[in-house]
């Protein structure tokens, strides 16, 4: 072997471990769909609205709020649309101050919190953002077209839904259109008093 092919190698074999050590320091962000829907799987009424939801006063179910703050201490990030962040901009209020949060939408919209980031920015791009600064674990909060964008681009790790007792009938769709048809795994589920039912999803 000539001297050129050994560079050749020594680099190439010098890039890999750089790499690695990469993948290392910065694993690409576990990204999970948490969303409360109702039964036949409207995230939101005609009009937008989740008024329905106070219709189910899991707050005040002490395991049911016990879970949620479970799993809002699990990640150290978060991503949501513009429709999903105009709930927010109503309640005047941020609920995650301390976690860095992705609002991807293409209006100009008010900034609740520095930690909040508007953005126009692909979900590749966003998720890329998000694995440079560490981040492990993102809620993906909604609505359901954000979540087919994530979706279509193989960024969904796993899908966890509060199934509501309700039929709405028409609204909101959990899942917006998608090019994918990825399989699920049932990893959990759960019954509250309440009548919701919790069920946890891989995806595959």
């Amino acid at each position: 072997m000539d001297s050129i092919a050994r560079l050749i190698i020594r680099r190439a074999l010098i890039a890999l471990s750089l790499v690695s050590k990469r993948l290392s320091l910065n694993p690409m962000p576990e990204i999970v769909y948490h969303v409360a829907t109702s039964l036949d799987g409207f995230i939101a009424d005609k009009d937008g609205k989740v008024d329905w939801l106070n219709d189910f006063p899991s707050f005040e179910d002490s395991e049911v709020s016990g879970d949620f703050e479970a799993f809002q201490n699990s990640f150290d990030g978060i991503v949501l649309g513009g429709h999903t962040y105009d709930f927010a901009l109503d309640y005047g209020q941020w609920m995650s101050p301390n976690t860095p949060s992705w609002v991807l939408t293409k209006r100009e919209l008010s900034v609740l919190h520095p930690s909040i980031q508007l953005t126009k920015e692909s979900p590749e791009t966003v998720n890329q953002q998000m694995e440079g600064k560490g981040i492990k674990r993102v809620w993906l909060m909604g609505g359901g077209k954000l979540a087919a964008s994530f979706m279509d681009a193989g960024l969904v790790n796993e899908i966890q839904l509060s199934i509501v007792p309700i039929l709405l009938g028409q609204g909101i769709p959990l899942i917006g259109e998608t090019s994918k048809e990825p399989k699920l795994t049932l990893t959990e589920n759960k019954q509250y008093s309440n009548g919701v039912v919790s069920v946890t999803y891989k995806v595959n």
